[in-house]
């Protein structure tokens, strides 16, 4: 197979794991590592047994060293002394001597590399030899055979010598090359290892890592962007991001449903007043109508015009109004938009500008000028801050101040607008419940909607808003918005006005 038709198949491969369900993963891994296991144990297994075999091997050998200087030693004490119980003592020694090796020589052998068993059959044939001259000292004087014996002891002697060295050479380097196997082993598991890792878990953990990431742009009320995620499931957890994906689809169906009947709820309270202020050019426009026909004939062309100008007036003053409602309660999508925060500001105290007068509540606005520009939908920030006037002046039933100031925090890059009131404050021990949808105080005549949909709201544009309240007091709203950066810095230039 050539290189390219490797790498082609490789690839494929890797495109395989991707569609590879968890448990599928699992078992691959688990299976793989396994083997590994396995192999690395019947090496180390394998590896050990022929080091003990050697090292047995070893011990043979060296005992029949040993046998052979205390022959030798016999063999001495024959020459120097004439003792022929010396050499009976020799003969005993080389017979027991022979016989182990001979008895231990099916063990041995196999064991041994080539060189240590032409040594071990040399040991054996010089042996034979060396006992049977030793058996004819008896009847040959020891000048006939004293050379030959000396001469067959000494090769005796330098021969197991050699096959020990031989054999602890052998073990030496058997268990260097045991060493160097079981670090590159390890190594190379080591390399399966990352491999599994990236291919098998490191994939899980990518999945597991837009799951969370999914989850949280869900916990942050940004549906949408959740909603347009589009997964092919192959895996348990493809499978489970794609329940997220429909489940953040369903919520925001339900998010808008909900922002509506939000907005619904706040266009209620503000009809009662605008139905004030729609009656004041509406009453204009009847009488301004009836004193026209009345006067018609008396009235010159120039009059004329100025009754007309003024009925267009008060006609244009209404369709503002109702053009105003309109966008506020009209239903769509989030389009975000790089504005003004005051102008934000001006039109939402527009919209409850009746229920001010009415309620006699003063308004004080205090907004930085040059403030860095905000990437918002419009229409939704007005619903945050109506609904927030709204219940500012619910809660100063006699009367009272409503503050509205805007600043910016240049370590943070974010806009601050505090609505601050002098009402009647909020209990605390459910101060903390105030964002939780259809909680209420105002018992029957609250939706419990105003104060949750203004929080998805914000969240919703990686914003932040908190309350402080003392009960008789008052109540503070501030809402944090991210800016868009921008070269010049809002100074602390300052706009007051009173209402």
């Amino acid at each position: 197979m050539s290189s390219q038709g490797l790498v082609q198949h490789l690839i494929y491969g890797i495109q395989h794991l991707r569609q590879l369900t968890i448990k599928q993963r699992i078992i691959i891994a688990v299976v793989l590592l396994a083997i590994m296991v396995g192999v690395i144990g019947f090496f180390v297994y394998y590896s050990f047994n022929n080091v003990l075999s050697k090292l047995h091997s070893i011990e043979i050998i060296d005992d029949v060293n040993i046998a052979f200087l205390e022959m030798r030693k016999a063999e001495k004490n024959y020459f120097l002394y004439k003792d022929l119980n010396a050499l009976k003592e020799l003969a005993e020694l080389g017979r027991k001597n022979q016989e182990a090796m001979l008895s231990s020589k099916s063990y041995v052998m196999p064991i041994l590399q080539q060189p240590g068993r032409r040594d071990y059959d040399r040991l054996l044939e010089v042996l034979r030899k060396y006992l049977s001259l030793a058996e004819r000292a008896n009847v040959v004087s020891p000048q006939d055979f004293e050379e030959e014996f000396r001469s067959l002891g000494q090769e005796l002697s330098s021969v197991s010598e050699q096959l020990l060295k031989q054999e602890r050479e052998t073990v030496s380097r058997i268990i260097n090359f045991n060493v160097v196997m079981l670090i590159a082993s390890l190594g190379i598991i080591f390399i399966i290892q990352l491999i599994l890792w990236h291919y098998f878990f490191g994939l899980l953990i990518d999945e597991l890592n837009i799951m969370d990431r999914l989850i949280k742009k869900v916990s942050e009320g940004r549906f949408h962007e959740v909603a347009v995620q589009t997964i092919s499931p192959h895996n348990e957890i493809e499978i489970a991001i794609k329940a997220i994906s429909e489940m953040a689809r369903k919520l925001e169906k339900r998010e808008d449903e909900i922002l509506q009947a939000g907005k619904l709820a706040s266009l209620g309270v503000l009809i009662s007043g605008v139905a004030h202020e729609l009656g004041n050019p509406l009453n204009n426009i009847s009488m301004m109508a009836q004193a026209y026909l009345g006067l018609y004939d008396m009235l010159g062309d120039e009059e004329k015009k100025n009754f007309m100008g003024d009925i267009y007036t008060q006609t244009e003053r209404i369709r503002k109004i109702v053009e105003n409602l309109l966008d506020f309660s009209r239903q769509k999508k989030q389009e975000l938009q790089e504005t003004n925060l005051r102008e934000i500001v001006q039109v939402s105290l527009a919209l409850v500008s009746n229920h001010l007068k009415l309620a006699e509540v003063k308004q004080h606005v205090d907004i930085l000028e040059n403030l860095p520009r905000v990437l918002v939908d419009v229409s939704q920030i007005e619903q945050v801050l109506v609904n927030l006037f709204i219940n500012a002046i619910q809660a100063m039933p006699e009367g009272g101040d409503l503050f509205v100031s805007a600043g910016y925090d240049p370590q943070s890059e974010f806009l601050t607008l505090e609505v601050r009131d002098t009402g009647v404050g909020i209990k605390k021990d459910i101060l903390s419940k105030i964002f939780d949808p259809f909680f209420t105080t105002k018992s029957t005549k609250g939706t419990g909607l105003g104060l949750s949909v203004s929080y998805g709201i914000i969240r919703q544009h990686h914003g932040d808003i908190t309350v402080e309240s003392e009960e008789g007091k008052g109540t503070k709203f501030l809402i944090k918005l991210p800016s868009i950066k921008e070269k010049g810095t809002a100074n602390a230039k300052k706009d007051s006005r009173g209402g």
